[in-house]
């Protein structure tokens, strides 16, 4: 990462409750997953797959960032 230009912040809201379909089935963790940034939001019936969101979206930042990175050098102009 360049100390010039820091990561944005990536910020997410992770919200647990426990549900079940039936009277039978055992309860399960359910989570939403809000991303500040993008303003998505995505319910999943599990945590993993809710870290696994996070982690995607991390990781599409990171290579933003990265590839944002390689032109902080201004282009070269045409003589004149």
């Amino acid at each position: 990462m360049s100390s010039q230009q820091p990561l944005l912040d990536q910020v997410f809201i992770l919200r647990f409750w426990r549900e079940s379909a039936d009277a039978g089935e055992y309860a399960r963790w359910r989570v939403l997953v809000r991303n500040i940034n993008t303003r998505r939001r995505d319910v999943v019936d599990d945590v993993q797959r809710a870290f696994a969101i996070v982690t995607a979206n991390l990781n599409v930042a990171e290579g933003a960032h990265e590839e944002h990175a390689t032109w902080t050098v201004d282009p070269p102009t045409p003589e004149q």
